[in-house]
């Protein structure tokens, strides 16, 4: 059965997968009345421009016409995702309602309200349950919004060429076959296939996983199963340009673009309920169904006593009212939510009330790098200068003549110059890489614009992937580059790929002086790029070359390509996106809380190991594997090796999804962290996903039970140490209740077979349940935390609230404290007060009462004495005590109190009985925990 399950769960992820490889045929199979067959077509990517217009049945030049882009719109539906339709508010509130406990407690009210006609009690019961449903409704009213937030990511608006004419339409109305235009700000509307770009990039780590902008080109591509952050001449739905601009035909819409599959991926993952969740509906309904049992026995046995029916009914209808935890389903939601706040102070911000206590118990923690564990933003992190150590933050420039600090400023002059960044508002816009670079230039002291002012472009050949390269040619203002020994009017500046910018060089500037290179000082610097390359940093070399006439920007080009164009090696800057500076401080902490970290990226495996190791991540004999090697895995492989594998690189959504749930297969509780669409599916299936609030898409936070709002991985930390804390409290009122309300089934049940004297009245029943089930138990909720909460390995998800230590555990408690009754009971029945029944059911009902509440405090600690701790720290507990105390003392003597209730005056010695025997069981109960007795 388990098999088979397995099998069921990896069928929609399966089939997703095929779907997204063979997305471009469904794209296009509801094409126009059979004039295009489209059936056999290959991948777009494979395609030349020629071929996908044909395809298409479209025009590179006028796009569709009106007439046939409204027909095909009729065909396949709006550019919009997949949506269901959100459940009904109503629907949600009744849900709430769907539990046992929750049953025997609405028919407990209504038999006290319409039968007994004991309303009060019927109005404390029904005020609880629905308390309890407003609170878990309020919570999990947006948990159906993961598919709508999908359709934010689309962009509202389109550029097109219909009719041969340029003109703006909703991007729903988007159609296959539509000739898009797309410029640096747009967010692409459609998956498309690209037949035209000047010097476009787009940002796609939202889709790919991979930082940094991806080179654009039309050129077609031979492999048609490569992946798709490789699909260079490909834009897809969601992502955004950065630089340059283009055409594009429109490939796929809607369900059949790479957003919409994975909205469908989202979709199928099931809801599962927590361990914490699971645990209370099972505990729920087995007291309940034992309280039952119990107060029919005792209702039959009044019979068989000849007792009044009626009389008999209330006190057991009483007794079940008091025996079933009704406190319970609110007190676990009230601890929870106050969790939840507590949380959200620190920047945690939870969906859904329950995933806290998932977190607290989390053992493993799959964790995307970009955005995640790095910033997600590029920085200069090494320059290399000819004839110098390498310089590293913080960069000093613009000292003595000749020195690597007077090469840094040229170098970062050069990087200013060459360079296509703009000032807005104070912060400078454009691609990454180019940023990192104005940033490095301002870090260092640099006057930015100043050097822009006075040595403006004049010309420029743009960056292109097939030449890797990126010249700008400008006047030569001395002022800012005195050292440079050349006297021309101009200098042509150039940056790019180090083997690019090498080959190039004839000359290399050393200090003060231009000295030829030889080939043995060009292979030095591409071995120093490989270093750079290893250490996950970018290398990006910088060039210039002095000129003494102006010329076009073909004139320039030739000047760049020539074999040996003179060009002067400046040296070269190595880039990174850096791993967040608290990170390493967090993941330290995890480690130490025996929480596994896996990083899933879809990086470059070069990159991905360095940052592993840099994090610590990757060590003790771990693994790293790729994306193409997880591919070629069954799932019973992956499951069998995933406990060593602590990086995967160049993964997909699918894949992320698989990697969750063969930890899950192990029996591991996995949270996922991420803040891309792709990030997703993965969060929907994880046992709790974690978004980036600031970064992050607002389909990974409708994705996901948790979003950070600082997006720092040191509040996952926090929410961990939140969760342990929580879950240990709940376990501390749940073990008060339930053996509070043993000890008050076991006294009545023993009492009556004892005596034909009820120990106590059903009104006092009622009032204990009040005074003891409520507050107090509230209190313990919110406890202060154990001083090695953090400091000990997640708890087995497997072992539940009541395993059957723990259950031991509360049956002693609760068999001391029904002791302790049941002897003042008998001391006051058969010695104190034989013919006064109301005085003998008071000693009884004081006795209960005033060793419940002090047993409260035994309840804070499963191993150490009261004694050991601090006894004012919780406030909430002393405040809740103090009050229950002052309602128990009031019904015990003030006359009018005292007759609704029943109770009477018991004088000096019936007050010695209850001191005496409510204070016993508590110091035995806390002896027996001081000697190391815990089951």
């Amino acid at each position: 059965m388990k098999g088979a399950a397995g099998d069921r769960q990896r069928r929609p992820c399966e089939t997703n997968a095929r779907r997204l490889e063979e997305s471009w045929d469904m794209s296009i199979g509801k094409m126009n009345n059979g004039a295009a067959e489209v059936a056999s077509a290959p991948p777009w990517h494979t395609m030349e421009t020629r071929e996908v217009e044909k395809r298409l049945s479209t025009s590179l030049e006028n796009g569709l016409t009106g007439e046939e882009a409204r027909r095909r719109l009729s065909v396949h539906g709006p550019n919009s995702i997949r949506e269901e339709r959100p459940t009904h508010p109503l629907t949600l509130f009744l849900r709430q309602f769907q539990d046992f406990m929750i049953y025997v407690l609405l028919t407990a009210a209504l038999v006290s309200g319409f039968l007994l006609n004991e309303w009060v009690d019927a109005v404390v019961i029904m005020a609880i349950v629905v308390a309890n449903a407003i609170l878990g409704f309020l919570q999990e009213f947006r948990a159906e919004k993961a598919l709508l937030a999908l359709k934010e990511l689309s962009a509202p608006t389109a550029q097109v060429v219909r009719d041969g004419k340029v003109t703006v339409v909703p991007s729903r109305d988007l159609v296959p076959g539509d000739l898009v235009l797309l410029e640096a700000g747009d967010r692409v509307p459609a998956d498309a296939r690209l037949v035209e770009s000047h010097s476009l990039k787009t940002e796609e780590a939202s889709l790919t996983g991979e930082p940094g902008s991806v080179d654009k080109s039309t050129a077609a591509l031979p492999e048609p199963d490569m992946p798709i952050g490789n699909r260079i001449n490909m834009v897809y739905a969601g992502t955004h340009v950065v630089h340059g601009r283009g055409k594009a035909l429109v490939t796929a819409t809607g369900r059949e673009s790479q957003l919409g599959l994975i909205a469908e991926m989202i979709g199928e993952a099931e809801e599962e309920k927590t361990p914490l969740q699971e645990e209370l509906a099972k505990t729920g309904k087995r007291i309940a169904l034992m309280c039952l049992g119990i107060c029919a026995f005792i209702f039959g046995l009044g019979m068989l006593r000849r007792q009044e029916w009626s009389q008999m009914f209330l006190f057991s209808v009483s007794l079940a009212v008091a025996a079933i935890p009704e406190g319970l389903p609110a007190i676990v939601t009230i601890s929870l939510a106050l969790g939840v706040r507590r949380m959200a102070r620190e920047n945690a911000l939870l969906r859904r009330l329950p995933a806290v206590e998932t977190l607290g118990c989390a053992q493993v923690i799959c964790t995307d790098k970009t955005g995640t564990l790095t910033l997600n933003r590029m920085e200069v992190r090494e320059i290399r200068v000819p004839g110098s150590p390498p310089l590293r933050p913080p960069f000093l420039a613009r000292e003595a003549e000749g020195t690597p600090q007077d090469s840094l400023a040229i170098i970062l002059s050069c990087a200013c110059l060459c360079n296509d960044t703009r000032l807005q508002d104070g912060e400078y816009l454009g691609e990454g890489t180019e940023v990192a670079l104005i940033k490095a230039a301002e870090a260092a002291g640099l006057p930015v614009e100043e050097i822009r002012e006075a040595m403006p472009r004049l010309g420029e050949v743009p960056f292109e992937s097939e030449r890797k390269m990126m010249s700008t040619l400008h006047p030569l203002d001395r002022s800012f580059l005195r050292s440079l020994p050349v006297e021309t009017p101009l200098v042509l500046v150039s940056k790019g790929a180090p083997e690019v910018i090498v080959e190039r060089c004839e000359f290399l500037l050393q200090g003060n002086r231009i000295v030829p290179m030889d080939g043995s000082t060009a292979g030095k610097i591409l071995s120093e790029a490989e270093e750079l390359a290893m250490e996950a940093l970018r290398p990006l070399a910088f060039a210039l070359k002095p000129l003494q006439r102006t010329g076009g920007s073909s004139g320039l080009e030739d000047l760049e390509e020539e074999e040996r164009g003179g060009l002067v090696y400046l040296g070269m800057v190595g880039m990174m996106d850096p791993p967040r500076p608290e990170v390493y401080q967090a993941l330290a902490l995890c480690r130490k809380a025996g929480i596994e970290v896996v990083m899933i990226t879809g990086d470059h495996p070069t990159t991905a190991m360095a940052i592993a190791r840099e994090l610590s991540i990757l060590d003790g004999g771990k693994e790293l594997v790729t994306g193409s090697e997880l591919a070629s895995m069954s799932d019973d492989e992956l499951t069998e090796r995933v406990e060593r594998i602590a990086v995967y690189a160049r993964v997909s959504p699918a894949d992320k999804v698989k990697i969750v749930r063969a930890w899950k297969a192990r029996g591991k509780v996995v949270a996922m962290t991420g803040d891309g669409i792709n990030d997703a599916p993965a969060l929907k299936n994880a046992d709790i996903g974690i978004a980036m609030g600031v970064t992050g898409t607002d389909v990974s936070k409708e994705a996901a039970d948790m979003v950070l709002a600082d997006d720092n991985f040191a509040t996952i930390v926090n929410a961990v140490r939140e969760g342990r804390i929580i879950y240990d409290n709940l376990k501390k009122f749940i073990y008060f209740l339930l053996s509070c309300n043993m000890s008050e089934v076991s006294v009545m049940f023993l009492g009556t077979l004892i005596s034909s004297i009820h120990p106590m009245r059903p009104v006092q029943i009622l009032w204990m349940n009040l005074v003891t089930d409520g507050f107090p138990a509230m209190a313990l909720g919110v406890d202060t935390p154990s001083p090695d909460v953090m400091e000990r390995p997640p708890r087995d998800p497997k072992e539940g609230i009541l395993s059957a230590r723990k259950q031991l555990m509360v049956f002693r408690q609760g068999a001391l404290l029904s002791l302790g009754a049941l002897a003042a009971f008998m001391i006051a029945r058969f010695s104190l007060f034989p013919q006064h029944p109301a005085k003998v059911q008071t000693v009884t009902f004081a006795t209960l009462v005033l060793s419940q509440l002090m047993h409260a405090y035994n309840c804070r600690s499963e191993t150490l004495s009261f004694t050991r701790l601090p006894l004012l720290d919780n406030k909430s507990l002393v405040l809740a005590l103090a009050g229950s105390l002052f309602l128990q003392l009031a019904v015990l003597f003030i006359p009018p109190l005292m007759r609704i209730l029943g109770t009477d005056y018991i004088g000096h010695q019936g007050w010695g009985v209850v001191l005496s025997c409510s204070l016993l069981p508590v110091v035995l109960i806390d002896r027996m925990k001081a000697l190391g007795v815990r089951g």
